[in-house]
């Protein structure tokens, strides 16, 4: 039975979770009670346990749920949010019987999903866009509507400009090699199985780390508001050098007939993170433009333009006192406690994972193995 405040564990204790994650399940203390950290790094965990007065303290999945299936640390959940593919931690938590909520990406291998559920795991996935005001709003904007056109540009600033505001905790130094090896062993197995072994390791870093790190957030957000990638046709690279991945664009068809542009670029010293996503249909336009994602309550801004008998309209909409990220995590304890389907499951992450396949396919002039061939 679910306790009264959902016991959650927390596994993974980078940026996300400390600027974001934990923050917002400490603020919700009617519904939430965070019983558990887990990371690589003892020293980090032993910190934020402290931070927060969270009693388990654990530094691997395997002990945080042997804990929980000895009674010494019961659980309701599991918040996923470690380094590289979700899949195998995601899966492990599956199998002891707890509800998921997996940061992105779900995975990297379609193959990894396929064993999710077969497992029957509940997922949820950390898409916090689909929770956004804004885009609720949007949606309404767009009923009725015939979209012509998408575009979506990102402007990427290095973690370090985007997260001056966090205070995070330093880098650990406690994780030795081999370790450190042995963790990251199911990211290379998965990218193995998606891209191919054989595959250059720029196009491996580019697939995990912006097509499914990054990009990926706006085919869900495509996807949910009924927009979804139908073919990716054309992609592109350039300006790659000094180890950034430079500027990506990619292109093709949607759902319904438009045609849809992204580009994505890493802009190490632009002033600030800003992505803007725009739709024109038939009367006017719609735009939404996300600022910082791990800066709370920076409400995404909802400009709607539309016709006059002079000129035009121009209306601009935000939601300071909403949440996206806060949102997501209460459809999370909706998901636990009464089964609500959240928007975003090991379905609608399968069809992110098979477009974010074609990028890549696309990028490489099919020069890649494993799953991403068949795209």
């Amino acid at each position: 039975m679910v306790s009264v405040r959902l016991r959650i564990g927390v596994l993974g204790l980078g940026a996300v979770v400390q600027s974001v994650h934990l923050p917002l399940l400490l603020r919700r203390w009617a519904e939430f009670q965070v019983v558990a950290v887990a990371d690589l790094s003892a020293d980090r965990a032993a910190q934020v346990a402290d931070r927060y007065g969270i009693e388990g303290m654990f530094t691997s999945t395997a002990e945080l749920l042997a804990a929980h299936g000895d009674g010494t640390c019961p659980l309701d959940a599991v918040l996923v949010a470690t380094s590289g593919t979700h899949g195998a931690d995601s899966l492990a938590v599956a199998e002891a019987g707890l509800p998921v909520f997996c940061e992105k990406p779900l995975a990297l291998a379609e193959a990894e999903i396929d064993r999710l559920e077969a497992a029957g795991a509940r997922v949820q996935l950390g898409y916090m866009k689909e929770y956004d005001p804004a885009t609720a709003e949007l949606a309404r904007v767009l009923d009725g509507t015939r979209v012509r056109a998408v575009t979506v540009e990102i402007l990427h600033p290095s973690a370090e400009r985007q997260l001056r505001f966090a205070n995070l905790l330093p880098p650990p130094t406690d994780v030795g090699a081999d370790r450190l090896a042995a963790a990251t062993g199911p990211t290379q197995a998965a990218l193995d199985t998606a891209v191919g072994t054989g595959t250059a390791q720029q196009w491996r870093d580019l697939y995990a780390n912006v097509v499914l790190g990054s990009i990926v957030h706006d085919l869900s957000l495509l996807r949910h508001l009924g927009y979804a990638v139908a073919e990716v046709q054309t992609a592109h690279q350039w300006a790659a050098e000094g180890g950034h991945p430079g500027s990506v664009e990619a292109g093709g068809t949607l759902t319904g007939g438009a045609r849809w542009q992204l580009g994505w670029h890493y802009l190490p010293d632009y002033p600030d993170y800003r992505e803007t996503v725009t739709f024109h249909h038939d009367t006017g336009s719609a735009s939404l433009t996300f600022g910082v994602p791990y800066l709370l309550n920076a409400a995404t801004v909802l400009t709607v333009v539309t016709a006059a008998d002079d000129g035009e309209v121009r209306a601009e909409y935000r939601w300071p006192q909403q949440e996206a990220f806060e949102n997501e995590l209460l459809a999370f304890s909706a998901f636990v406690r009464t089964g609500a389907a959240p928007h975003s499951q090991t379905a609608q992450g399968r069809a992110d994972l098979v477009v974010a396949q074609q990028i890549v396919a696309r990028l490489t002039g099919g020069a890649v193995a494993g799953e991403a061939v068949r795209r």
